[in-house]
C-alpha cells in the first residue's frame, strides 16, 4: 500500500469486492508479464500466496501450460484475475519437462520477481520462465520463449558484463508487441547487458522516502548500475532535445527507474524446499525495480486493449520523444532524480534532467500510465505552465495572467499559495488583499480530455 501510495498507482477495489471492468484493466487483466530467471524455486507459488495474504492482495490461481501447448498463448480473459505458471525453457526457446536445479540465490531472485510484478499489476497473468542455468544461451532460450509466447513485458533481473557480443544477440530483443525490461545492476558506475540492448529498457535504482502523505522524496541508489556504453553505439532516442542527455557519445543507461535500495526495500516471502515456514526478506536491488516497471507496461497494455490498441511494444521513442523531450509532459510523467551519487566518474551524479543513475527518473504512475495509453495520439501531450516572476504591491490588488500551453481544455488549481490568492479558468491569477513577501506558488493545469498535468512555479513578490 505505501508503494502503492508513493508512486501514484491505481487503487485497489475493496476487500471481497469484484472490480469493474475499467478498475480490472487498470490492474493488468487480460496481460500477461513473463518474468526470465535462472535454476528453479519450488516455492514460487506459495511464496506468492503467502505474499497475497500478508498484504491483502487478489489471489492467483496456479494454471500448468503444457510443453505441447500452441503458441502464442491465448490471451487470459479479462474476467479471469491473477494466474501463475511455471515453464522450463530450452535455449532454442521451447518448453521442456526437465525441472532446473535449485539454487537459493535465484530463489529469492524469483520470488521477488514475481511477488513484486504481482504487487504492481495484481489481475495481470504471470508467466515465470526458468532456464537451465544463468549462462547466456540459457537466458537467451528463455527470453525467446517469451517472445513465441507473446505479447507482454519481458521482466529480466540478471546482468552480465557488457562485450562486443552485444549486437549479435540483440535480435531476441525484436519480437512484436513485447517490451523488454532489465536491471542496470547493483555495484554502481557500470554498464551491464542486457540493459545496454538499445531494444531493452534499462531499469535504474533509487532510495525512497515517504512519510505517508505529501509528494515523495527520492535520490539516486548509491549502488545503482548506469554508465556509457564502450560497445554500443546511441540508439536514435538518445539525443539532446531531452534535458541533461547532451549529445551522447554511445548508449547511456539507465532509462527510467524505481526503488531499489535495499534500505528502503519491499518484503518478499521466503520459504525454503521442503519448508512451510515463511521468511520476510526485506529485498532491494536493480531486480527489485525491474519487474515493478513491468507491471506499469501491463496495466498500460490492459487499458489500450480495452480501446482496440496493440500493445506498446518498444517504449524508448516515445518515453524520449514524446515524454522526455516535451517539458510539461516530462514534469507531469516522471519525478526527475537530481541528487544521489553512485561513483566518482564526472557523471556518476544525479541532475536535473536524465542522468546515468536514474534515467529519465521514476514514474509518476497515473500520468505515466495515461500517458502510455495515449502513445500515438495527439491528445498525449500534456500541457505546459510557464514559469514566470510576478510583482505586486501591498493594499493594491493584485492581477496577472499565467501562460499556459495546452491542446485542450484545463483545469487549474494552486498549491503553496497564501489567503485569499485564486485562478481563474483562463489563467488569471488574482489577490484581492496582497501581504508583503515573497510566494513560491505551484499552478497544474490538468487536460480535461487526456487527464494529463503540467506544473509550474509562479513566484510571487510583494513590496511594502
Amino acid at each position: 500500500a505505501q508503494i502503492r501510495a508513493a508512486y501514484g498507482l491505481p487503487a485497489l477495489p475493496a476487500a471481497g469486492a469484484t472490480p469493474t471492468a475499467d478498475q480490472a484493466a487498470q490492474l493488468g487483466a487480460g496481460q500477461t508479464i513473463y518474468i526470465v530467471d535462472a535454476y528453479h524455486d519450488p516455492n514460487a507459488a506459495a511464496e506468492l500466496a503467502a505474499f497475497n495474504t500478508k498484504f491483502g492482495l487478489p489471489a492467483c490461481t496456479t494454471k500448468t501450460i503444457a510443453t505441447s501447448a500452441s503458441l502464442p498463448l491465448p490471451a487470459p480473459s479479462t474476467s479471469e484475475g491473477c494466474t501463475l505458471s511455471i515453464v522450463y525453457s530450452t535455449p532454442a526457446g521451447g518448453m521442456t519437462t526437465r525441472v532446473p536445479t535449485y539454487d537459493s540465490g535465484w530463489a529469492t531472485e524469483i520470488a521477488l520477481d514475481v511477488q513484486w510484478a504481482h504487487a504492481t499489476a495484481p489481475y495481470a497473468r504471470i508467466v515465470l520462465i526458468e532456464a537451465a542455468s544463468a549462462s547466456l544461451d540459457e537466458l537467451l532460450g528463455g527470453v525467446k520463449l517469451a517472445n513465441a509466447m507473446g505479447p507482454g513485458p519481458v521482466s529480466m533481473s540478471f546482468g552480465a558484463n557488457e562485450g562486443s557480443y552485444t549486437t549479435v544477440v540483440d535480435p531476441a530483443f525484436t519480437g512484436a508487441g513485447m517490451t523488454y525490461l532489465a536491471a542496470t545492476g547493483d555495484w554502481g558506475a557500470q554498464v551491464s547487458w542486457p540493459s545496454v540492448s538499445t531494444y531493452v529498457l534499462a531499469v535504474g535504482g533509487t532510495r525512497l522516502n515517504w512519510s505517508g502523505s505529501g509528494a515523495r522524496a527520492e535520490t539516486g541508489w548509491t549502488s545503482t548500475g548506469g554508465g556509457i556504453s564502450g560497445y554500443v553505439g546511441t540508439p536514435a532516442y538518445q539525443n539532446n532535445k531531452v534535458p541533461g542527455l547532451g549529445t551522447p557519445a554511445r548508449r547511456i543507461v539507465a532509462d527510467v527507474a524505481f526503488n531499489a535500495d535495499p534500505a528502503s526495500g519491499q518484503y518478499t516471502a521466503v520459504m525454503s524446499p521442503g519448508s512451510s515456514a515463511v521468511n520476510w526478506v526485506s529485498t532491494g536491488g536493480t531486480s527489485l525495480s525491474t519487474p515493478q516497471w513491468a507491471g506499469l507496461i501491463a496495466m498500460a497494455n490492459a487499458v489500450r486493449a480495452q480501446g482496440g490498441k496493440a500493445a506498446l511494444g518498444s517504449v524508448h521513442a516515445h518515453l524520449y520523444g514524446q515524454v522526455g523531450a516535451v517539458p510539461g509532459t516530462y514534469a507531469s510523467v516522471f519525478t526527475d532524480i537530481t541528487s544521489g551519487s553512485n561513483g566518482s566518474c564526472s557523471g556518476c551524479t544525479a541532475k536535473v534532467g536524465h542522468d546515468l543513475l536514474t534515467g529519465l527518473g521514476t514514474p509518476n504512475a497515473g500520468d505515466l500510465l495515461r500517458n502510455l495509453v495515449s502513445s500515438g495520439d495527439a491528445a498525449a501531450i500534456a500541457p505546459v505552465v510557464t514559469s514566470a516572476t510576478i510583482n505586486g504591491l501591498v493594499g493594491t490588488a493584485l492581477s496577472a495572467k499565467v501562460s499556459i500551453t495546452a491542446d485542450h481544455a484545463v483545469s487549474l488549481t494552486l498549491a503553496g499559495a497564501p489567503a485569499g490568492m485564486t485562478i481563474n479558468a483562463d489563467g488569471q491569477l488574482g489577490w484581492p488583499v496582497p501581504v508583503a513577501g515573497s510566494y513560491a506558488v505551484t499552478v497544474t493545469a490538468k487536460a480535461t480530455v487526456t487527464g494529463l498535468s503540467g506544473k509550474g512555479v509562479v513566484t510571487v513578490r510583494i513590496e511594502s
